[in-house]
């Protein structure tokens, strides 16, 4: 409790005694039992009633000792932190000096997370008490910045995750979901080279706009990304390094590293999501949601000035590329860079499960452990690996083609049931014999 509420307690509690200063006990008593039924407004601690034997205390300590008696007694052990031990702060200090950019909320949700609040855990406003105590509640001072720019398209692309509007997941459905977009933007021409509505931040929905980007636009030599999931996965990882990427990621909690990508999705809120209000948005679904979304990139954002650079990104982009030619990869190419790698085991019946599925392999394969490779845009289409090497497709099993192989022998007693139904290995059906010679 800071002086001023101390001192506007003790004068509340001055005003309270003041009627009764020189009368005798017995007024005194009759006074403040009087009184006690009252409610008073007590600063920082809102409507008290105080019982009259406490009124009579302030009352003699104020005759005893004066104004200082009616002060409000601080504690002993006021700002410590009587429930946690030392080992406790101290985690606590180690792990602050990492985070020190971050707000105390987002400290405080980190903190927890790892165990460092003690158990049970320390409440929010305790931790703010503590960290300024240690003077480690302030932020570090903002480091300089200074603007920047790559100097050709493809240098360096800037890629990100922004939360959009609730739409239908399918023209037939009913239920709303939210959107999400994934956007990639070149840091030369400010050209977005792939945008793409889904209701998922992950790798699949990368996969689809990232390859889409460079099959237009060329492989850039750089993607800068925040450190998400999807964008730290190790499937990111490979394909970056296969394709000769550079895989950068910023800094947590550092989306002004990220400012040009940020500022462009403050351009879609404001020039395109603007005008879906929640009655507009009532029948849209996810597909028509993305076809109004490349139209208006198309037809407006690439076509307007940008202040930034002050040109249009179309023509920046064309001006670029007659400079500094792309590098180019074709598509079959480029899937074979995008496939994603599992492992399977094979059944004593050349047979695998992936995904719910029983895919058939070569017999050579049983009980081996096998790699598969897959499209995530096109998960039904499984590709059998070995040494790095594409052997074949996966099909599914399909029994009743199978059963075609096995069919009964001619009949002998003193063949086995297990022998009858051996598979035929040629290729032409053999005909079976009857019991009749044919009439000529």
């Amino acid at each position: 409790m800071d002086k001023e509420k101390r001192e506007a307690i003790a004068i509340l509690r001055h005003q309270i005694i003041s009627p009764v200063l020189m009368d005798s006990g017995r007024s005194q008593m009759a006074y403040f039992r009087g009184v006690a039924g009252a409610q008073f407004e007590v600063p920082g601690r809102g409507l008290r009633q105080f019982h009259a034997s406490t009124m009579k205390g302030w009352l003699n300590g104020y005759k005893k000792h004066g104004f200082t008696a009616l002060l409000p007694k601080v504690r002993r052990d006021a700002g410590n932190f009587r429930r946690f031990s030392p080992e406790d702060f101290d985690a606590i200090k180690l792990l602050r000096e990492e985070h020190l950019d971050v707000s105390v909320v987002k400290f405080y949700e980190r903190a927890l997370k790892e165990g460092k609040l003690g158990n049970p855990p320390m409440c929010q406003e305790t931790l703010r008490r503590f960290l300024k105590s240690e003077k480690l509640y302030t932020k570090r001072e903002p480091k300089a910045r200074k603007r920047f720019e790559m100097g050709r398209f493809g240098e360096l692309w800037t890629g990100d995750f922004m939360h959009g509007p609730r739409v239908l997941e399918s023209h037939l459905a009913t239920k709303k979901r939210k959107a999400i977009l994934l956007a990639i933007i070149d840091d030369h021409s400010r050209l977005v080279v792939g945008a793409e509505f889904g209701f998922f931040e992950n790798t699949r929905l990368i996969e689809q706009v990232f390859k889409d980007s460079i099959l237009t636009y060329g492989l850039p030599d750089r993607l800068y990304v925040d450190n998400g999931p999807s964008f730290s996965s190790e499937y990111l990882k490979k394909v970056c390094a296969h394709l000769g990427i550079g895989l950068v990621h910023s800094k947590p909690y550092d989306s002004p590293s990220r400012g040009k990508i940020e500022r462009w999705f403050r351009t879609v809120r404001e020039n395109f999501l603007a005008d879906w209000t929640e009655a507009a948005l009532a029948g849209i679904d996810l597909k028509t949601l993305n076809e109004l979304f490349r139209q208006w990139l198309r037809q407006q954002y690439h076509h307007q000035n940008h202040s930034g650079i002050d040109a249009r990104p179309i023509d920046r982009y064309q001006s670029s590329i007659t400079q500094y030619p792309t590098r180019r990869i074709d598509e079959e190419t480029l899937d074979e860079f995008f496939l994603v790698r599992v492992d399977r085991s094979v059944n004593n019946d050349s047979t695998l499960s992936f995904q719910g599925v029983i895919y058939e392999v070569p017999p050579s394969y049983i009980g081996k452990r096998v790699e598969l490779r897959y499209l995530q845009e096109r998960p039904g289409d499984i590709y059998l690996y070995e040494n790095g090497i594409r052997i074949q497709k996966c099909h599914p099993v399909d029994s009743k083609a199978n059963g075609l192989l096995y069919r009964p022998r001619p009949r002998d007693s003193e063949i086995s049931l297990h022998d009858a139904f051996k598979p035929i290995n040629d290729s032409k059906p053999q005909e079976l014999k009857s019991d009749k010679e044919p009439t000529p």
